[in-house]
Order: structure tokens, then sequence, then C-alpha cells
């Protein structure tokens, strides 16, 4: 009993008098122990997110509003009602915060290559933002954290959002343009080439710039005109191997979201058909990349008369799945897409078909000295070449030849936007063309909407901030045009 009585009274003492030395540790051993010390780490996580989203956005919606595909069932989306979409905006801002981070990690640490990378990153994701909303939280969006923190960010005007992207690209080219930068990891866009990174940025400035021809001609001719006078200092993409594009493996969890392999249902991929809008651009140029986007209708091969059908868009639930006699007489998109294939699982930032056809439309409006034609050709070959279907020996000097319209390049260019975010609907809404899209029978608006509407938790959060930019851009409606739309 003494015994167990002394044995007691040692273990209450070392107890007491670990105590003062007792630390309890929450660092996971196989975890890195600082994101400061590896960058790489936001870097991947915020590529994989933001693309991933883009390309579930892109599918889900953003083909529906440029009338790439069509849905038959659950047609709401497809009737203009729109709404929110608050998941896409929640998505790019979590990844503009996580990129934000990036940012400050690389100056903090002197890391050139990934501030320049994440400068661009967050150009891309907020081009897409401001795009799709119009006036939004720019200056201020990431301001939660600092030694004055801003939880409640001011909306920027679109055209200042404009500026800043601008200015926010030309930096990057310059980080990129220095000699002997470190080398960066986790890339999974680049594998770390720098070079096409910086290409990615000049190329995503054209972009930007383009956007502004119907609001701002001389900054738009202007910006244009420096990048394609100087390529020394102001690269940009001029072959598919340029291509800003996620390669997607043929497992989960890196396979392309929309996909067998991702476990996307295929009777939700199933619900969707090509639209009459996408087929019949396709049929005025006897355009072989049809057979490559769409199958035949089940019951055209059934008669051993495969022929490619599309479905009009805007059709109310019931109709719609009867259209033309029902689902066997409509053409789904390319199985391919579902299941595994190189170039239709990629997900896709911008191409250098895009490049091609902005370069043929400053030509064409005169803002640089360079042939139209030629650039011209060259966004239609490079987006035959990028999908790997044989151009036709005479195609650009018979039904896709250039024809010195701007029209013509247009159509051609929302070709080679098709599964590329949102970007043919908004280049729809800056030219106008196709003129086909049109809003469907049972659409609930005569006019083709411009814009989604704010998160309602906008409202509820940030809802000075809120009113005043609704105050200066016009009702909260998807109907209300963005600052530099073709109205």
């Amino acid at each position: 009993m003494k015994n167990t009585f002394f044995i007691f009274f040692a273990a209450l003492l070392f107890l007491f008098t670990a105590c003062d030395s007792f630390e309890v540790s929450n660092v996971n051993p196989d975890v890195a122990s600082s994101i400061n010390n590896n960058p790489e780490l936001l870097l991947t996580g915020v590529q994989r997110d933001a693309i991933n989203s883009m390309v579930g956005s892109s599918w889900s919606e953003g083909n529906l509003m440029a009338q790439y595909g069509a849905r038959i069932v659950f047609t709401s989306f497809d009737l203009f009602d729109w709404g929110d979409q608050s998941g896409a905006w929640d998505r790019l801002y979590l990844s503009v915060r996580d990129a934000k981070a990036l940012e400050q990690i690389a100056i903090e640490s002197n890391l050139p290559s990934y501030e320049a990378v994440s400068l661009i990153m967050q150009s891309w994701m907020c081009h897409i933002l401001t795009d799709m909303w119009g006036d939004i939280p720019y200056a201020e969006a990431t301001r939660a954290f600092d030694e004055e923190p801003v939880y409640t960010p001011a909306y920027d005007f679109q055209q200042d959002v404009y500026n800043g992207l601008l200015a926010t690209l030309e930096q990057a080219n310059t980080l990129l343009s220095a000699d002997n930068l470190p080398a960066i990891k986790g890339d999974i866009v680049f594998d770390g080439d720098l070079e096409k990174w910086r290409k990615f940025a000049n190329s995503l400035h054209l972009r930007v710039a383009l956007r502004l021809s119907n609001v701002d001609e001389n900054k738009s001719r202007t910006e244009i005109n420096k990048i394609y006078t100087d390529s020394e200092k102001y690269p940009v993409m001029n072959s598919n191997e340029d291509n800003a594009v996620l390669n997607y493996l043929g497992s989960f969890p890196n396979a392309h979201p929309i996909s067998e392999a991702a476990r996307y249902r295929v009777g939700s991929f199933n619900e969707y058909r090509i639209s009459e809008t996408l087929e019949g651009v396709l049929r005025d140029y006897d355009d072989p990349r049809l057979d490559f986007f769409a199958d035949p209708t089940a019951n055209s091969v059934a008669l051993g008369m495969p022929e490619i059908s599309g479905m009009q868009n805007g059709i109310v639930d019931g109709p719609a799945y009867e259209y033309k006699g029902g689902d066997a007489f409509l053409s789904k998109f390319n199985i391919d897409f579902f299941h595994f294939q190189a170039n239709a699982n990629q997900g896709r930032l911008m191409t250098v078909s895009e490049v091609a056809f902005i370069f043929a439309e400053a030509a064409q409006r005169g803002w640089i000295s360079a042939d139209a034609q030629d650039f011209y050709d060259q966004g239609v070959s490079s987006n035959f070449d990028y999908w790997n279907v044989t151009m036709p020996s005479d195609y650009l000097t018979n039904l896709g030849a250039y024809d010195g319209a701007l029209e013509t390049i247009a159509k051609q260019k929302y070709i080679a936007l098709f599964y590329i975010d949102f970007q043919g609907f908004i280049e729809y809404k800056r030219t106008g063309f196709p003129t086909t899209i049109q809003p469907g029978p049972d659409a609930f608006y005569n006019e083709y909407p411009s814009r989604f509407e704010y998160p309602s938790k906008e409202q509820a959060l940030n809802a000075v901030n809120y009113q005043a930019a609704i105050n200066r851009q016009g009702a909260d409606e998807i109907t209300t045009p963005v600052w530099w739309e073709n109205n």
C-alpha cells in the first residue's frame, strides 16, 4: 500500500512539473509547414479551382448563352432564367483572393515569376467577372486581411476595372521580360514555361483592349497597335503550342469536369444538343467541324443515312423534348467530349486562333498596318488544326473565304471560341454577330440579355456599395447592358 502511494505521488509530481513546458502541436509533419515557403501549392490551387469552375460554367451556361448548345429538358436557363450565378461569382473571387495572397508572398520573397503569374491569373478571372456582371469589387476586393481591413468593398466602374486590367497585364509583361528569372513549380497550365506565360499575358491584353472597341476606340487601337508593332517587347501566342489550356488526365480527380472519368452523369451530358445557331453558321461554310462537334441523330443512323440536326434555343419544357420529333431526331454533342479525348478534354483559357482574329479585326478597322486576310486565314486554319479536323483545300478560297467584312471575322471567331468560358456570348454582345443569335420562342425577354444579376447576398452584406453600383450602372437585371456593349 505504501509503495502504491509513492508511485501515485510521483506521477502527480511529474504531471504538475511538466505542465510548464508541455506544448501541443497542430502541425502535420506530412504537410508543408509554411505556404510562404511553398508558393507552388497556392499556384496549383488557383489554377485548378478557377479553370474547373469555368469549364463547368462554360458547358452548363456559357454554351447556351452563345447558342453553341441548347437544352431539350430543364430548359429554364435557355429561356433566360439566368439569376445571379453566385456559384461562379464565389469561386472566381475565392481564387482571386488566393492569387492575391500568392502575389503578396512573391513580393515579400522576391519571386517575380510567381508575382507575374499571379497577376495574369487575377486579370483573367477579373476580366470574366466584370464582363459577366458589369461594375464589380476590384480595387478593394481582396483587402479583408489588410491592417485596415475592408469587408464591404466598393464596386469599381467597369471602365476603371478595364484600365486596371490593362495596367496589370503591362506590369506582368515587364516582370517576365527580366533576365534570369527564378523558376516556378506547381504550374499545371504551362508547366513552368515563363515565356508562354508572357505570351498569354500579352494575348489577354489584346482581348481586353479589343473589348473597348465600341466605347473607347482610341484606347483600343493604341493598345493593340503597341503590341502588334513591337513583338520583341510584347510577344504573343503564335501557334497552338502557345495555347493557354489545362490538360486534364484520364482519371479522377484530375479528369475534365464534364466527362465520364470525372463521374459526370451521362444523362446530364445528354440533356444538351448542338444548337441550330452553331449548326447554321457551320453549314454556311460547308464546314467539316460540324461533324466533329456533333454526332448524327440516332434516327438517321438507324436509317443508314447519318445527318446532323440541331435544337432550337429557348423552347419551354415539354415542347422542347418533342422538337423535330424528339430526342432521336436531334444531334448530341460528340461523345468524345464526354469520354477522354486529348483536345476535347482541355480546359481552355485562350487559344492562338483568337489572337489571329483580334489582329484580323484590327487590320480590317485600319488600326494596324497588316493584311486582315492573312490573320483571318491564320485564325481559321489554326482552329482546324487545334481540333485535328482536316480543312478542305478550297475552304479559304470558297465558302470560308475572307470578304473584307467584319461580320466574316466575327463569325469565324465565334466558331473558334466554342467552349471557352463565356467568350462566345461576350463577343456576340460586343459585335452583334452572328445575327442568328436570337431569343427563342418561349424566352422570358424579347431582347437578348447582357449580364448576370449580382448575388443576392451582396444586397444583404454589401448593401451600400451594391446600391451605388446599380444607381450608376442601371437596374440589377440581366437585360441591363454593360459599359462596353454594342447596344
